[in-house]
């Protein structure tokens, strides 16, 4: 009993002493305009220092409606100084600083009226309303945030969840990735070992087919001498084993434009700025250039036949010469008649894709095409997992909040419309806008960074590198993140060309653990 009494003796004791310091912090004295916590810079008891240490005059000197100290801290009641600042009190609301350039400006800049007290009764002491009204807003705030806290709760358990089956996934692909590097190169040593068998098979078709080939080079290189021979001999009318221009005059197949004479240049197109040729000189130059014009000839000058019957004959000799001539030129001159060929001679040569095997050789082709097939496909994996890799590990390096808030928000695509437009914000990934009329998305801005201040890096978003405007920067947009109990999109707006602000509200900003609990006033 006496102990429990002298408990009680020492509680009213305790209670008695900190309502007389509450007393005592209230009472301390202080010019108008100052805060409590700045109260002791202005002792009346001795000269008062400016802020900024230049000069000290005396204590008299503070609010005497003259600006003494640069920093305009000796006039925090009057508009003498235009950088000094007022402290409205406020009771019963919140504490406000003004630019004491304001003070008896006639304007109630103060809830509490203090700045205008050149004017009594000018200004109503409305703080208490303010202050219930702010009140209430905080509570409503604070209950929207507690509510809200709820979801992000589960937000951050499923983000935490979802980063370490991301990481298992990572480790589980590494492995595949792994193997699947083993399979590859095992397919890559079956391919070589197949291909070079394959080659080794195909290496006696490509010689068969060269040695053909030069067989039928040499053939037609013959061809071509003995045609260019026959023809020399027959232009060469003296038989000297040269050809010269008095020689050419009178053969026609010279005459390119058919005027009846070979002038003289048609001579320099056929000779140059020789006067004569041989044989060699003939195969080589003049011969290219006058078996077409030939070709030519020996058909131009039929006369019109118009019954079959009337048809001339033709001698024998003379046919089949122009049909030898006719079946080494080429040229895509519609004039020229085609002779058929032989198509014995084709047959030998085929492309390697279609010609026919052996069943041995078959064999290894297919087997060669197959290890193709499966090496392509094992590389093709390989890609496809390095690829999930690399999309793993960036959204492991990702910062989705503190605690892994807002992890499952990663690719998830809000919509918000306003009378123009569609706006799409993929949270982690890209913004974007579409005309309602049709047309192509535009871009907005890609995921950039987090680039909130004040303590909370999380309340914005900021999305850079969009599509380039007209003729200005690329676009971008900065997504303004507040506590909702869902996640959507509250608002789109351009306050700067090419730059776009949006609002967001979802439970992963609802932390009511941050909350900063206001009070009315900073007076005890």
């Amino acid at each position: 009993m006496i102990y429990s009494a002298w408990i009680r003796q020492l509680q009213s004791l305790t209670i008695v002493i900190f309502t007389f310091i509450i007393s005592a912090q209230t009472d301390v004295p202080r010019p108008r305009g100052v805060s409590l916590s700045k109260a002791s810079l202005y002792s009346p008891t001795k000269d008062f220092t400016c802020f900024d240490g230049t000069s000290t005059i005396p204590f008299s000197y503070v609010n005497d409606d003259y600006c003494d100290c640069f920093d305009g801290s000796d006039e925090p009641g009057t508009a003498a100084c235009l950088n000094g600042v007022f402290y409205c009190t406020n009771a019963g609301h919140r504490p406000q600083n003004i630019p004491s350039s304001r003070v008896n400006d006639g304007i109630c800049d103060c809830c509490d009226g203090t700045d205008e007290y050149a004017t009594p009764g000018r200004c109503s002491n409305i703080c208490e309303e303010l202050g219930k009204e702010a009140r209430a807003k905080a509570q409503q705030l604070a209950d929207l945030h507690k509510s809200g806290n709820h979801i992000r709760l589960e937000l951050i358990e499923k983000g935490n969840k979802k980063r370490s089956e991301m990481a298992l996934q990572l480790l589980q692909l590494e492995k595949d990735k792994a193997e699947a590097e083993i399979i590859k190169n095992e397919k890559e040593v079956l391919k070589s070992e197949l291909e070079a068998k394959e080659n080794e098979a195909l290496q006696v078709y490509r010689d068969a087919e060269e040695k053909d080939r030069q067989r039928k080079a040499e053939l037609e290189r013959q061809q071509q001498e003995t045609e260019a021979s026959e023809q020399f001999a027959r232009f060469d009318s003296n038989s000297d084993g040269v050809l010269t221009t008095d020689e050419i005059k009178v053969v026609n197949v010279f005459d390119k434009n058919k005027d009846g004479e070979v002038d003289q240049e048609e001579i320099l197109h056929f000779f140059g700025d020789k006067d004569s040729v041989n044989m060699e000189d003939f195969m080589s130059t003049t011969w290219p250039m006058v078996k077409p014009l030939l070709m030519l000839d020996q058909g131009m000058f039929r006369p019109a036949v118009k019954e079959e019957d009337d048809e001339p004959e033709v001698d024998e000799e003379e046919e089949t010469q122009r049909v030898e001539d006719t079946e080494d030129v080429g040229g895509d001159d519609e004039n020229i008649e085609e002779i058929p060929h032989d198509d014995a001679d084709e047959q030998d040569i085929e492309p390697e894709q279609s010609r026919a095997y052996d069943d041995e050789t078959q064999k290894l082709i297919d087997e060669a095409t197959e290890a193709r097939r499966q090496l392509t496909d094992a590389e093709r994996t390989v890609r496809e997992i390095e690829s999930n890799i690399r999309t793993f590990q960036q959204n492991l390096e990702k910062d989705y909040g503190l605690q892994q808030e807002y992890a499952t928000l990663d690719g998830q695509c809000l919509e918000y419309e306003d009378k123009e437009y569609i706006y799409k914000l993929c949270l982690f990934q890209r913004v974007t806008q579409k005309s309602k009329n049709g047309g192509m998305e535009v871009g907005l801005g890609e995921w950039g960074e987090w680039a909130g201040r004040e303590g909370n890096k999380y309340s914005v978003m900021k999305y850079t590198n969009g599509m380039a405007c007209w003729n200005g920067p690329s676009r971008m947009s900065i997504v303004n993140i507040n506590c909702g109990l869902e996640s959507k999109l509250t608002s789109v707006t351009e306050p700067f060309r090419c730059e776009y602000k949006i609002e967001l509200t979802t439970p992963a900003a609802c932390d009511d653990s941050n909350l900063t609990q206001e009070a009315t006033h900073d007076e005890l």
